[in-house]
């Protein structure tokens, strides 16, 4: 008798994200050959994108450097534009203007402000690296992904930018992130630590663990939305995203939670109607990079067969060359005895005609590809401030539409749902009663941004400048400048914290209080200069009085 094994089934939720992961991959398909270009020539440290394992391609060397450089200057470009750390990048306003100016309103906008960007600081999260390499493959491939995830047992809220090689994901009609595989690979170590305290592993993989076993098992993280979510319930049906880990050992079910925001996201450079996944700089720039690169190899075969030739002999075995000859050797038998070399090179009369201008034509259209002209302000010198403003001014009307979409599909949802994490945790400040229902935008602190402010600062004070000398002969023309919007103004034009200055309500009733004390003050000498009169006068009358009778009698 044959002893019958046990079939194992398994896990529906195993089998779901299994087929969708080979369904989206299977609409990409396109993409990743362009992609696995450019990650060859201008992003080595990407690449596998068809691999079973991404990290176990091996690392292409191309023969330049410079498309590389001027990929990740524009990465470093677009860090430094949008979440520089050493900036204010954002804060928070609401639709009302006049509830924006209200100084109680000011004040709590800057707090959450403040707080949410201490939440991205290294000592909370690793987001600034992280976004970092969001920008590269933005820049490279115009597309990116990026999740983020609290860790309660280290106080923590980890932002990790992932390969596009280990997640696939499929847009609404919106054009939104409405569902996400991301497939990665564990060591039983690595999954016990990971799943070891929040999840459901097999029995087996705690066992390979302990035995030191070094196999990579295929997870599955399958994000997707609740179609039986119900707000304010307990539990996964409570929460709008569905989250469930699986894992190929066993096909088991290893972990099912949900989310209240997507935490996943997925950033695109330029996107046609209808396409889930974008181009970027890189695509525009590929084209240019493969005839740089072809020219750089001809070049370099044509100096190795000048400087090493093929050399040419009557019989190998005549000569005791061994198909070698080394310099410094003596090489006998090479001449007859009359003198004639039996020994020559190879002469190719073709040549390499490739000029220094051609391929450095080449070079400049790839570095137009990554606006690398607007992008490097290093090294010029005697440019003024005017100058410097006309090309973040350039390089913002140039960026404007992909700039909006990166803040669209990626820094705004990443703000939210961090704002969000910390209303939960109680980590933000109540609002004002007056600011309830009201809703939140964000407002980008870009360089232009400031530029623009900066120079409304600047035109509110020469206007006073240009007016002055008017005033000393028409004074009512002071009447028409408003000292509360002009103090505002310089405000904003130097982004001075709200909690420098007052509110209008608090300056009037300052200014009441001091008048009122300045007529009470008034009131009071005004009392002692009429006592003093008063004084002065009885004194004056009583000097003015004749003697009584008997008064000076003798």
């Amino acid at each position: 008798m044959s002893s019958m094994q046990p079939v194992l089934t398994k896990h529906p939720a195993f089998v779901e994200a299994e087929r969708r992961w080979g369904e989206m991959k299977s609409d990409r398909v396109h993409f990743e050959a362009d992609w696995e270009g450019i990650a060859r020539m201008m992003r080595p440290q990407r690449g596998g994108f068809s691999l079973d394992d991404p990290t176990s391609r091996q690392m292409e060397k191309p023969l330049s450097s410079a498309p590389i450089f001027a990929q990740s200057n524009f990465a470093a470009g677009l860090y430094g534009t949008l979440t520089n750390p050493a900036n204010v990048w954002f804060g928070l306003k609401t639709n009302d203007s006049d509830l924006n100016a209200w100084q109680p309103a000011r004040l709590w906008l800057d707090q959450v402000r403040d707080r949410l960007l201490a939440s991205f600081m290294p000592a909370v999260s690793p987001f600034y690296s992280a976004a970092s390499e969001v920008f590269g493959d933005l820049s490279a491939f115009g597309n990116g992904a990026q999740y983020d995830e609290v860790v309660p047992e280290e106080r923590k809220i980890l932002d990790v930018t992932v390969s596009l090689g280990e997640i696939c994901y499929d847009i609404d009609g919106f054009g939104r992130v409405s569902e996400v595989v991301r497939r990665f690979h564990l060591k039983p170590a690595a999954a016990l630590h990971m799943f070891g305290k929040r999840g459901n592993l097999p029995p087996k993989m705690a066992e390979l663990a302990e035995k030191g076993d070094q196999t990579k098992f295929v997870f599955y993280h399958h994000v997707f939305r609740n179609a039986d979510w119900r707000q304010g319930m307990l539990g996964v049906r409570g929460k709008r995203w569905v989250s469930r880990y699986s894992c190929e050992l066993e096909g088991a079910l290893v972990r099912e939670a949900g989310y209240d925001e997507m935490p996943f996201f997925a950033p695109r450079w330029e996107v046609e109607s209808g396409q889930i996944y974008g181009t970027g700089p890189g695509f525009i720039a590929l084209a240019s990079t493969r005839a740089h690169h072809q020219m750089d190899a001809a070049t370099i075969r044509a100096a190795q067969r000048a400087a090493d030739p093929t050399i040419l002999a009557p019989d190998r075995g005549d000569w005791p060359l061994n198909g070698r000859i080394r310099p410094g050797n003596v090489v006998y038998g090479a001449v007859d005895t009359q003198g004639r070399a039996m020994l020559r090179p190879l002469e190719i009369t073709g040549s390499v005609n490739l000029t220094l201008q051609e391929k450095q034509a080449k070079m400049e259209e790839i570095k137009d590809a990554f606006h690398y002209t607007l992008m490097n302000l290093a090294g010029r010198t005697g440019m003024t401030a005017t100058e410097v403003m006309a090309i973040t001014e350039e390089r913002q009307r140039l960026w404007a539409p992909h700039q909006g979409r990166v803040q669209e599909e990626y820094l705004a949802p990443k703000i939210q749902r961090r704002f969000s994490l910390l209303w939960r945790a109680g980590q933000l400040p109540p609002p004002p009663p007056e600011m309830a229902g009201v809703d939140l935008q964000v407002d980008y602190q870009s360089a232009a941004a400031v530029a623009q402010k900066s120079a409304q600062g600047v035109a509110a004070v020469r206007i006073l400048e240009d007016i002055a000398p008017l005033m000393q002969v028409k004074p009512e023309m002071l009447d028409r400048i408003d000292p509360d919007g002009l103090l505002e103004v310089l405000m904003d034009a130097r982004g001075a914290p709200a909690r420098m200055f007052r509110s209008r309500e608090e300056a009037a009733a300052i200014a009441d209080q001091r008048a009122q004390q300045q007529n009470a003050m008034m009131a009071m000498q005004a009392a002692q200069v009429g006592a003093g009169a008063i004084k002065d006068m009885a004194g004056a009358q009583a000097a003015l009085q004749p003697p009584t009778e008997g008064g000076n009698a003798q």
